[in-house]
Order: structure tokens, then C-alpha cells, then sequence
């Protein structure tokens, strides 16, 4: 394979998708062990041990997305998965963006993001999570994260022609179980998970979640404390009704880290450890507290009723010196910087769901969503002169040399959101291997930006509709094709640099696609081909803002397998070719912020008993990512295409305990993470190695 639609495949891509193509081709394929999953069902990576129709993706999600996966617990475990970007490297499409100082998880899937600084929205438990503001999820608190590709990644009624990410929370069970997980690792990491479950009533369950982790960091200066707590209760008075109550608190403190300037072009010029910013500024404090409660009841027949209601609270407060400008080669102007943000957010769902015989099998969903959001962003700031720069040398940074101005207010602006929408869909078995599904959303919104700096204030109201469509035709047993259409509509928050706030985002997109399933073997290839307006990009005049992309474009091929293979072998495999251009010529680039042409991975994990009775468990993981826009200014930054390569040994010592060692980026490769422009890099973490111990009870 040397090319792929016209362009050429680069070097090291062709050496990572000949290793691919070789544990595709092994022998051992043939003798798998597992029957396939049913037609209906979406790719299960992992064993599934439990699903809760209140917290997962909907049906015709489940029937329709042959694009999408589902990452169980035990395979997120053996990937060592730490944030979500570790997660979803696993799955096709998705690319790593500006992590906003190390306070967010952001992505892009098939080339689009919500906002460039503020993260791409994901939900959990078919909750939006990270509205406003919100610290990254800590990897205990998740029983599976679920990537539903396509205009058919529903999440509850919404559309998206690239998709959607759903984190499923841990929640009580009616068997008693408990774990203790200690770790230590590079960087001098500490962390504790503790988990334990089991029913307190004949029909009441309870849960708790603790992690607690404190870390140096591989970033000078930049120290680590984040703690979570998660209790949870789950109510079953009858086989026809469930509770779930969900309240989870994040604490995440570390000092706010642009990473590293581009020095002559050279994104990778200084040393993946350097700080840029002043220790003294001390470290910012994101704090997130969440209540949820989500319900089911059967209402006889097929029919059910199911929703739920979250309330979020959360805040992000501290100081940094943000790298503004890089000039003669070595001194790097700063701004400093104080944050104040808050939000507050409401959000409830109500859907009526069952079954109808007419013409087929219909199974029809209609639902009412709504959420409130009053969300606070405060700015104080003193820009760099050439008299006051504030400037530190990139190359010898003494700290504590320069003090900067008296801050100024830059930002006091608050948006308000009320949001009320309406859905229906319905996911048609026209016969046993033909599916329809069609669905339809109205939006009826207020949207409120008051910036009190100016005593100015922007209401906006609208109404729009937006539609999906979606068939699947089962060519046999094993082999099916699909196509999926849908339009989408989003708000965005906050305003640009001339304070206009900005319109919202809309888009639609197709996907056309096949998908097999063997004895053991799982693969879909898709063609997808999406185009969104207003999508918020970093401005090329003025990094200090957003700015709206007139329109992006991104069209490709995705390739994703899944292989159980004999003796114990499982490989997860993918590849994506995804072309993300703009149109709007007041961008020097046309290129997607952080989206690489192409990227792939493979991920095997082997299972087997060397005498012991009992099962060890080895894993290793390749991942490509490459090059990509680093800026969207006149600068051209590339960033360099970069292989990483982890591997794992899971030992039990008994019964009841396991010895973990892990190492990530096995080879120690330089490479830049992501970026938002030339002088806000976040270089890619050096050799890590853990180790950890697993009791089990």
C-alpha cells in the first residue's frame, strides 16, 4: 500500500500499517474462539458486564452506528488508560487538541471540535459534561466510554454528522464486590483508586469511588494533585422500575501550562521538560461537582419510560504567564493572567420508548431534553510591551527575574442559555436484514452574552429543525453496508476579539460504509464526508481570541478492526485517511487546527496461564499520528509526525491480588502532543513507567 485517494502514504505510516497488516493476517485469525455479536448490536471492545438503558447510547445507535465502538472496562485497563486521549486512540478519527493549560480533555473526531480552548463537548451518562468548563474525568469513575461515529451517534436525540463521546460512570450492582489499586510511577506519581459495591437492601445498592493522585509532572514546576469521589445509589423496588442517584467532586490543582514555543519553526527546539511560565503564580484550582439521577420504568409491554436530571457546578480560578510572543530567536514575551470562571449547569431528558408491529418492527422514541446554563468568565490580563515584556529566556529561563504590570480587566462577561428541545425517531426493521432509521430535533433556544466591561449585551433566539436519515442492509449473516445523513446545530459560547458573539455552529454530513463479523473477527470501513460553518478555530490576527472558520470541510476513510484471536490473542486495529480544510481565506491555512491526514494503531492484548492457574496478561500498542497544523497564523507550523509505542504485563500473585508494570512511549519519542499556536505547544510526555498493585475482593 503506497497510496491512498491521489496522496502519497507517508514513510513511517507504511512501516506501522505493514506491522498492522501482518497481525491481521496471522493464522491464528482462523482459530478464534468467539462467536460473533448480533447484527443489532454496536462493536464491543472488551467484555461488557453490564448495560444501564438510562446511561447508554439509544437504540437506533446501537442498530445503525457500524462505525462505532464501545471500550469496556477491561480493555480500558489493559490500554492503561489515564485520560481520555488515551482512550481514544483505540478508535479511528479522533485527533488530540489544546488541552487548554492541562485542565481539559480535548479532542477532535473526524476533524471537528467544539472549541478550540475550551474542549470538545462529550457526555456522561447522556449528559453534555464539560459545558463552560470542566476538568478532565479521572479514569476510575468510568465503566466504559463509548465513540458513536457518524449522524447516527445519538446520544438521546442528538445529532452530530461526526459524533459523539459517551462516558458511562460506574454505578452500584447488586453483587458485592470491592477493589484497592495503589500506583507508582515516573515523576515521582502516587495514586490510590479504591471501589466497592454490593447491595445494602433487597432493593437498594449502593457504590463508592475514591482516586486520589499526586505527581511531580514531567513539566518543571508543574506538580500534579487531582482527587475524586463518587458515591452512588441505585434503587430497584421492582423488576419494572429503577433509581440511580450519581454525585461525583473533582478537585485538579496545577499550575496553568501553555507548553513550549516553536523556535525557528522547529516545534520540537527545546526540551519537553521546559517551563515557560513563573512558579510563583502558584498553582489553578478547577473544582467540578456534579448530582445526577436517571430512571427507568417499564410500562408494560415493550414499552418504557426513561430520563433523568444532572446539576453541575464548577470553577477555575488562578494565575499564569502565558508565552504571547517569541522574539530575536530567544526571548519570550509573556502575558500574565488571572482566571475566574464559573458555571452552572441544569439539564433533564424524558423519553418515551417501545415497540411497534407494522410493516416491520418499528421501535420509536420520543423525547423532551432541556438544560439552563449561566456560565461566568472573568479575565484580568497585562499585555507585554516592548518596555514591559515580561519575557523569560526559552533557552536559559531564570524565574522570578521579571515582574510584570498590574493586571488589568480584559473579560467580564456572562452567558445565560435556556434550551428546550423536542425529538422523534424511529428505527424501522423493514425485514430481517433490512433497517430504516429516521429522526427529527427542534431546538428552541435563548441565548444571552452580557459583557459588562462595555454594558453591552447580545440575546439570540431561534428555532431550527434538523433531521436524520439512516438505512442498513444485511448482505448475509456476516456482511452488511450502511449510509447515514444528519444535520446538526450547536451553540457556541462567548464572543471574538471585537466582543461579537459568536453564531452558532451547524453542519450536515453522510456516511457510507460496510461492516463484517466473523468468527472472532470485527471490521468496518467507512467514508464519511461532513461540512460544518461557524466552527471556532484560534484567530490568525490574534491568539488571544477565537475566531469562527467560515466553513470546514472534512471528508475521509476510517478502517477499524477487532480480533479475538485463538490462545488467548485479542487486537484492536485502525486506521484513519481524514482530509479537515477550510474555505475562509482570512485563515492562512487551510489546514484543521491539530488533525493529521493520517493516523492508525494497533493494540494487542494476549491471555494466557504459564503454569500457574491463573491467567497472566501481556499487551503492547503502537500509535501513529501524523503531521499536522500547529498554528492557523502566517507561521506555516507543522507539527512532525511521530510514532508511540506502550507496552504491559499484567501478573497475578494470588487469588485476589495483581501486579501491574506498564511503560508508555517504550522508545522515549520527542513529539508535540498538540497546539493552539506557535508559542502555546504541549510537548508529548517522555518515557513513563508505572507499576501498580490490585486487590480484589
Amino acid at each position: 500500500m503506497t497510496r491512498l485517494s491521489g496522496g502519497a502514504v507517508p514513510l513511517r505510516l507504511r512501516h506501522t500499517l505493514g506491522a498492522i497488516g501482518m497481525m491481521a493476517g496471522s493464522p491464528a485469525v482462523a482459530q478464534a474462539v468467539k462467536e460473533p455479536a448480533e447484527r443489532n448490536e454496536i462493536v464491543v471492545l472488551g467484555t461488557r458486564t453490564s448495560r444501564d438503558a438510562t446511561l447508554s447510547s439509544d437504540r437506533a445507535t446501537e442498530v445503525m452506528s457500524q462505525s462505532s465502538r464501545s471500550l469496556e472496562q477491561d480493555i480500558l485497563r489493559a490500554a492503561g488508560t489515564y485520560r481520555l486521549s488515551d482512550a481514544l486512540e483505540l478508535v479511528s478519527g479522533s485527533s488530540q487538541q489544546n488541552n487548554r493549560g492541562g485542565f481539559a480533555d480535548n479532542f477532535a473526531i473526524r476533524g471537528f471540535l467544539s472549541t478550540a480552548d475550551g474542549g470538545g463537548e462529550y457526555y456522561t451518562d447522556g449528559f453534555i459534561a464539560n459545558r463552560g468548563s470542566a476538568p478532565a474525568r479521572d479514569p476510575a469513575t468510568i465503566e466504559r466510554i463509548e465513540i458513536l461515529k457518524g449522524p447516527a451517534g445519538a446520544v438521546f436525540g442528538d445529532i452530530d454528522p461526526a459524533g459523539r463521546v459517551n462516558m458511562v460512570s460506574k454505578t452500584p450492582r447488586f453483587a458485592s464486590q470491592a477493589s484497592a489499586t495503589l500506583h507508582y510511577g515516573s515523576f515521582d506519581t502516587r495514586r490510590i483508586e479504591l471501589d466497592a459495591t454490593g447491595p445494602l437492601t433487597g432493593t437498594l445498592a449502593a457504590r463508592i469511588v475514591v482516586a486520589t493522585e499526586d505527581s511531580d509532572g514531567y513539566r518543571d514546576f508543574v506538580t500534579v494533585k487531582r482527587r475524586v469521589v463518587s458515591p452512588s445509589l441505585t434503587f430497584r423496588p421492582s423488576d419494572a422500575v429503577q433509581l440511580t442517584y450519581l454525585a461525583q467532586h473533582i478537585v485538579y490543582d496545577a499550575p496553568f501550562d501553555r507548553g513550549v514555543a516553536a523556535v525557528d519553526g522547529d516545534p520540537l527546539a527545546l526540551p519537553a521538560s521546559r517551563f515557560l511560565g513563573e512558579p510563583s503564580n502558584g498553582p489553578t484550582r478547577a473544582r467540578d461537582t456534579r448530582h445526577q439521577l436517571t430512571g427507568e420504568a417499564r410500562l408494560g409491554g415493550t414499552w418504557s419510560l426513561v430520563g433523568g436530571v444532572a446539576y453541575r457546578t464548577g470553577t477555575l480560578r488562578g494565575f499564569s504567564a502565558d508565552p504571547s510572543r517569541l522574539v530575536d530567536g530567544h526571548t519570550l514575551w509573556r502575558q500574565r493572567r488571572e482566571r475566574g470562571y464559573e458555571v452552572e449547569d441544569l439539564s433533564a431528558r424524558l423519553e418515551v420508548r417501545g415497540e411497534v408491529h407494522a410493516l416491520g418492527l418499528h421501535r420509536p422514541s420520543l423525547g423532551i431534553k432541556g438544560y439552563t446554563l449561566d456560565y461566568l468568565e472573568l479575565l484580568n490580563r497585562r499585555n507585554p510591551t516592548a518596555d514591559n515584556p515580561y519575557a523569560i529566556d526559552v533557552f536559559n529561563p531564570v524565574y522570578g527575574e521579571t515582574q510584570a504590570l498590574p493586571l488589568l480587566p480584559s473579560i467580564d462577561q456572562r452567558e445565560t442559555r435556556r434550551v428546550v428541545s423536542l425529538y422523534a425517531q424511529d428505527a424501522w426493521a423493514v425485514t430481517d436484514r433490512f433497517d430504516l432509521v429516521g429522526g427529527i430535533r427542534l431546538d428552541a433556544y435563548r441565548q444571552q452574552l452580557a459583557r459588562n466591561l462595555v454594558k453591552a449585551t447580545t440575546v439570540s433566539r431561534g428555532r431550527p429543525v434538523n433531521f436524520r436519515l439512516g438505512a442498513r442492509y444485511a448482505v448475509s449473516d456476516a456482511l452488511s453496508v450502511h449510509t447515514n445523513w444528519g444535520e446538526s446545530f450547536q451553540l457556541n459560547s462567548g464572543s471574538g476579539a471585537g466582543g461579537v458573539a459568536f453564531a452558532p455552529e451547524q453542519g450536515h454530513g453522510y456516511e457510507i460504509g460496510a461492516a463484517g463479523r466473523w468468527r472472532g473477527i470485527d471490521v468496518g470501513l467507512t467514508w464519511f464526508d461532513i461540512k460544518k460553518s461557524n466552527v471556532l478555530t484560534t484567530d490568525p490576527n490574534d491568539a488571544n481570541f477565537l475566531a469562527p472558520v467560515g466553513s470546514l470541510t472534512s471528508r475521509g476513510v476510517e478502517f477499524d478492526a477487532s480480533l479475538r484471536l485463538a490462545a488467548g490473542w485479542q487486537a484492536v486495529v485502525n486506521y484513519a485517511w481524514t482530509r479537515a480544510r477550510t474555505d475562509d481565506r482570512s485563515f492562512a491555512t487551510p489546514l484543521a487546527l491539530n488533525v493529521p491526514d493520517h493516523s492508525a494503531t494497533a493494540f494487542i492484548v494476549h491471555r494466557f496461564d504459564p503454569g500457574t492457574g491463573r491467567d497472566w496478561r501481556i499487551s503492547g500498542g503502537v500509535a501513529y499520528v501524523g503531521k499536522r497544523s500547529g498554528a492557523t497564523d502566517a507561521s506555516g507550523l507543522m507539527l512532525p509526525d511521530y510514532v508511540k509505542v506502550k507496552a504491559s504485563a499484567d501478573i497475578p500473585l494470588s487469588g485476589a491480588l495483581t501486579v501491574r508494570a506498564e511503560v508508555d512511549n517504550l522508545f522515549d519519542e520527542r513529539y508535540a502532543q498538540s497546539s493552539y499556536n506557535s508559542v502555546w505547544i504541549y510537548p508529548g510526555a517522555p518515557r513513563t513507567v508505572r507499576a501498580s498493585l490490585r486487590a480484589e475482593f
